[in-house]
């Protein structure tokens, strides 16, 4: 149900609703699990965002999507029911009349799942802290349109719509939970990248000193990207741009609260067309 081959009208409909709900302080539209996002669009509905529930267990996907599946049918958010299904009016792709779906997704959950299937371009945003990983993925689309999946450890997703203007702070709130970057923006390291790795160097203990480890990621619809790695130590939020080999030079940047919103708002890509 996120082939965009597929798409009807009223899965465009329900994905311009939600996009034109947005807020700048929004409130979450969604919570789905793992298991109910390969209910509804296969194993490839978890291929960017992640199912770190899922992947925990020993029982095969196939057989926790088919039981999130009849949770989703009980909460009326899908029905197998011709007779309550709406018109889902022409198929995007070819012109022509969709035919009825044997399960018709709520309006909202398929301009959700739209939305996710179609994006024109991506931002990911990966937290480490000690041993537990969550994740923003920002799905972005013309005209400002964006669509925020926070992934928790234990497999919640949560969908909110963020307005563009407000998406930067709101991905520095996330990268600096405990508020430490500072005032200033200044180069603290620039060298060879395998001295970060030694333990007499001073910048190697500055980083050896990371609470909270983010790598954040962004691809454009033209090609290109970013992929850098942000450290909240206790005392500083730190910025490296993600070095491909030991042999290579690299810097190292403190970033202040407001470079750090900067730096996320110049990553973000942009996204153009209809």
């Amino acid at each position: 149900m996120s082939n965009p081959a597929l798409f009807t009208e009223r899965d465009a409909a329900g994905a311009y609703e939600i996009l034109a709900a947005a807020s700048a302080a929004p409130s979450v539209l969604a919570v789905l699990t793992d298991e109910e996002l390969v209910a509804l669009g296969g194993e490839d509905a978890v291929q960017m965002s992640g199912s770190p529930f899922l992947d925990q267990l020993e029982t095969a996907h196939e057989v926790s999507a088919s039981i999130a599946l009849r949770s989703l049918i009980a909460r009326g958010l899908v029905t197998l029911d011709d007779s309550r299904s709406e018109p889902e009016g022409q198929q995007l792709s070819t012109g022509t009349s969709a035919a009825s779906r044997a399960v018709q997704l709520d309006r909202t959950l398929a301009g959700l799942m739209t939305l996710r299937g179609a994006p024109r371009a991506l931002m990911n945003l990966t937290r480490r802290v000690a041993e537990q990983s969550t994740a923003i993925t920002v799905y972005v689309f013309p005209e400002g349109g964006l669509l925020e999946e926070l992934v928790t450890a234990d497999g919640y997703h949560h969908f909110s719509v963020p307005t563009r203007a407000a998406m930067p702070e709101r991905l520095a709130r996330y990268v600096d939970q405990a508020q430490v970057a500072g005032a200033e923006d200044r180069v603290v390291f620039e060298g060879p990248t395998a001295t970060l790795e030694d333990p007499d160097e001073k910048i190697a203990q500055q980083l050896a000193d990371t609470r909270a480890m983010t790598v954040m990621t962004a691809a454009g619809a033209e090609g290109g990207g970013v992929q850098m790695s942000l450290m909240a130590t206790s005392g500083a939020v730190l910025a490296m741009d993600t070095p491909e080999s030991m042999s290579e030079s690299t810097e190292v940047r403190e970033v202040s609260a407001a470079g750090l919103i900067s730096l996320i708002d110049a990553a973000i890509p942009e996204a153009t067309g209809l």
